[in-house]
This record gives structure tokens, sequence and C-alpha cells, in this order.
């Protein structure tokens, strides 16, 4: 599992493994869910609603995903998912409390964790990052569609991963210009 996106929303968004056809998906079932969640340093504690959960952590996916996507080409997101997305945050807003951690203050959910928190600390890592950016480093995976804040010295990022995309990528292009006439 890769987490290349640079920001806990993104790396939700990208729990697909390619878009529009997606063959994996880390919200499918609880165990899955659960691995990625740890995987992300956010880990469930209280499993027990799970997959009850699952649904929600679909729709709040795909609105983070429709929220950024437009984004990175410089198109304004709809605002369905805009709400959407600003509903999650403010329900975790109204159970949150300000706590100071590295010499400033921040929103924190209280333990244990559990879907919801992680719900809310997506909703908060999205609402983050549309309030205060970098917008202009938004990128999108030309091969599968990921998001990743481009955190590159030099802003030019392409792909999720050069392991994986951007390796094939170059194979692809190398290969076409050994094999055409």
């Amino acid at each position: 599992m890769e987490l290349v996106g640079n920001a806990l929303c993104l790396d939700f968004a990208n729990t697909v493994n390619s878009r529009p056809v997606a063959r994996r998906d880390w919200l499918a079932v609880p165990e899955q869910a659960l691995t990625w969640a740890r995987a992300a340093g956010h880990p469930i504690e209280r499993q027990a609603d799970l997959t009850a959960a699952l649904p929600g952590a679909r729709e709040l996916r795909e609105s983070v995903f429709r929220v950024f996507d437009p984004l990175t080409r410089g198109a304004d997101p709809p605002r369905a998912d805009l709400d959407a997305v600003t509903a999650v945050y403010a329900d975790g807003l109204a159970h949150a409390a300000l706590e100071r951690a590295d010499g400033r203050f921040g929103f924190a959910w209280p333990a244990p964790r559990t879907p919801r928190t992680l719900l809310w600390e997506v909703a908060a890592s999205a609402a983050d990052l549309l309030s205060r950016g970098p917008l202009e480093r938004l990128g999108a995976c030309p091969s599968c569609c990921w998001l990743f804040l481009d955190t590159s010295k030099n802003g030019r990022r392409r792909w999720c991963s050069m392991t994986t995309c951007g390796s094939r990528d170059k194979a692809r292009r190398y290969y076409a210009t050994r094999t055409s006439p």
C-alpha cells in the first residue's frame, strides 16, 4: 500500500487503486479499512461499528475526490461535494477540543479512535488543505488518477509514484519509440 498524497484527505481519496474503474478498494470490507487506517497512522481502536460506517466512508471519499480533482486542473469543485465535506467537518468540530501540540493549537477528538473520528480527521485535513493550501501544488496522476500534494522542490511532480505509474509510463513510452517504424 502506498500513501503518496502527502495529506490525509488525499490518501483517503486514493483508497481505490485507479479511477474510473477500481480493481482494489481499501474501504470495501472492514479488514481492509483497518489495514489502511493503521498504515495511514490513524488506527481505529473501536471497531464495533466499522461495517455500518463503511458506506459513509466511501461517500466521503468520493466527495473528497470530487472536491480536489477539479482543483488539480484549476476548476472549481461541485458545491454539493464541498457541502458534504463541510458537513462531516462540522460534525467533527462539535465533538473536538482545542489542544496544544508542537507549539500550536489544533483540534483533537476524544479517544478511543472510531470510524467516525477517522472521518472527522479526513474532513479536517480537507478543510485545512482547502483553506490554507497550497492548492497550486495539487496534482493528479495521469495513469491512475490518484491525487497528491506536490512537495518536491521544483514543483514538477507528475505521477502518484515513480515506482508504480511513473516507471510504467516511462517503460510504455520507451517501448513505443523502439517498436514504431
